[in-house]
C-alpha cells in the first residue's frame, strides 16, 4: 500500500514538473511570438502606406500634366490639385506630405541627360527646385528627345510607426519615422509649345524653358 502511495505522490510530482517547464517554455516562446506578430503588422502596414505615397506622386504627375486655361499656372489651381490628390492617402494622415512639382525640360539638341528645370512649385512644407540644371536627376528612358519637355511629381511622406517606436528610433532616426519618397515622371498633356515642338506646362510664377 505504501508502495502505491509513494507512486502516486510520485506521478503527481511529475505532472508539477511538467506543468512547471511548460509554463516556462510559454513564458519564453510568448516574446517571440508577439514581436512576430506586431512585425507582420507593421510590415503589412509600411507596405500599404508606401503603395498610397507612390500613387500619390502619380496622381500628381497625371493631374499636373495637364496643364491649366491659363499660363503660367494659377497657384489655386494646384494648391486644389495638392489638396485634391492628398485623398488618396487616406486612412494615413496627409498633413506632413511634402509636394514638390517641376516641369522639366531636355536641351534643344539632345545633348546630355541632365534636364533642365524651367519652374517648379512646392506645398508649403517643400521646397521647389531652383531652375536651372538638375545635377541631381537624369532624363528617364522614354524622355531623351530633343526638346523633350515633361514634368516630375515628387512626394515625401513620413510614416509613424504603429508599434515598435525603440525600433524605429535606432533604425528611422530620433523622431521614430522612416520617410517614404516617390518620383514619378509624366509627359506634358496639356499646355503649349513655346519653344520646343513639345508642349509644356509653366507653374506658377514661373516661365517657358528657355
Amino acid at each position: 500500500m505504501h508502495d502505491g502511495i509513494r507512486r502516486i505522490r510520485s506521478l503527481s510530482d511529475l505532472c508539477d514538473d511538467t506543468r512547471g517547464v511548460s509554463a516556462i517554455e510559454f513564458a519564453l516562446i510568448l516574446p517571440i511570438m508577439l514581436m512576430l506578430l506586431f512585425g507582420i503588422t507593421e510590415f503589412g502596414r509600411a507596405f500599404d502606406h508606401y503603395r498610397k505615397v507612390t500613387l500619390l506622386a502619380r496622381t500628381l504627375a497625371d493631374i499636373a500634366s495637364q496643364g491649366d486655361t491659363q499660363t503660367p499656372m494659377a497657384a489655386a489651381t494646384l494648391s486644389d490639385i495638392f489638396a485634391s490628390a492628398k485623398l488618396v492617402l487616406t486612412p494615413y494622415p496627409n498633413n506632413t506630405a511634402q509636394i514638390v512639382i517641376s516641369a522639366l525640360g531636355v536641351a534643344a539638341d539632345g545633348v546630355g541627360q541632365l534636364p533642365r528645370v524651367c519652374s517648379s512649385y512646392a506645398t508649403g512644407n517643400g521646397t521647389a527646385r531652383a531652375v536651372g540644371t538638375a545635377a541631381d536627376l537624369k532624363v528617364p528612358e522614354g524622355f531623351q528627345l530633343a526638346g523633350m519637355r515633361y514634368v516630375l511629381a515628387e512626394v515625401s511622406v513620413p510614416y509613424p510607426a504603429l508599434f515598435g517606436s525603440n525600433i524605429m528610433r535606432l533604425v528611422g532616426g530620433a523622431n521614430n519615422q522612416f520617410t517614404f519618397k516617390a518620383s514619378v515622371p509624366w509627359p506634358t498633356r496639356g499646355g503649349q509649345a513655346v519653344k520646343s515642338t513639345y508642349n509644356e506646362i509653366v507653374l506658377p510664377n514661373g516661365k517657358a524653358c528657355s
